[in-house]
């Protein structure tokens, strides 16, 4: 018996552009993201574990697909995330990382919509020092020429508003507020699919932190680490000063406690002042 004819109306519908987003579309889900504050680290573990056989991560990081509305769309087209991967070895775990997306709360719901089975690790600094060495890493590229303390007073008088100052929009102490980030993050995901890693400790042992997150996704036991590299850093425009580390201390001594309880950490640390 003859096959059944498809119709014209079939053969109009079909396009190279429809096939290839439905190949895409029906391609491996990623296995985990790596999120957290900015500059804490997440460049660099991001860097080792593309880095360990058998996980696959793309060439850049930030792929900003879960937090950006003209690439998630409605959510049921994936075909802008997976296109990175398409060059990922078969049964690779395959992760990407995008710090941005644990202070974006509706990211949190779309990843878990994406893929409810998905591991999450994030990673958290001191409030404080997060704010100067982001507002340090955006002075050396020139995308804010304020000073550090002009650039905070403005984002406190006007609340963040980026009418007023459109640097506001970098957020430098309403980034740092964790707590209600963890809050989110635990109401969306169960504590098994989620690891934290605090940046402090992660900074003194790499290769162990690495280890844990590599097993905590699947990955294999035993692995080569390449040697310690800094990623994503920058010199600091100027020196951190103990009276402006107090200045900043208060606003963040409630959350600081809140991460504690979260998290169990001893963080103690980041209620220290720098000594340089």
């Amino acid at each position: 018996m003859p096959a059944p004819r498809r119709s014209a109306s079939a053969f109009r519908s079909w396009s190279p552009r429809a096939a290839w987003r439905a190949w895409l579309n029906a391609r491996p889900k990623l296995d985990f993201v790596i999120i957290g504050a900015e500059k804490a680290g997440t460049s660099a573990l991001f860097y080792y574990m593309r880095h360990v056989p058998g996980i696959y991560g793309p060439i850049i990081k930030e792929l900003n697909f879960f937090d950006r509305d003209e690439r998630w769309g409605d959510g049921s087209d994936y075909s802008a995330l997976h296109w990175w991967f398409v060059f990922a070895p078969k049964g690779a775990l395959l992760g990407e990382a995008t710090p941005t997306y644990l202070k974006n709360y509706r990211c949190l719901e779309r990843i878990h919509r994406y893929n409810p089975a998905i591991k999450v690790i994030a990673l958290l600094r001191s409030p404080v020092m997060r704010a100067f060495s982001a507002w340090n890493f955006r002075r050396a590229r020139l995308r804010d020429k304020r000073d550090f303390m002009e650039a905070v007073r403005v984002e406190l008088e006007t609340g963040g508003d980026i009418r007023a100052a459109r640097e506001n929009k970098y957020g430098y102490i309403a980034t740092g507020h964790y707590a209600p980030q963890l809050a989110e993050l635990f109401r969306v995901f169960s504590r098994e699919q989620v690891l934290l890693i605090k940046y402090e400790a992660f900074k003194r042992a790499q290769a162990d932190y690495v280890r844990q997150a590599v097993r905590f996704v699947g990955g294999p036991e035993d692995f080569p680490i390449p040697k310690e590299r800094r990623v994503n850093t920058w010199s600091y425009n100027r020196k951190w000063t103990r009276a402006e580390f107090l200045q900043l201390l208060p606003l963040y001594e409630a959350d600081i406690a809140a991460v504690e309880r979260w998290t169990g950490w001893d963080c103690s640390d980041w209620r220290r002042p720098p000594e340089a």
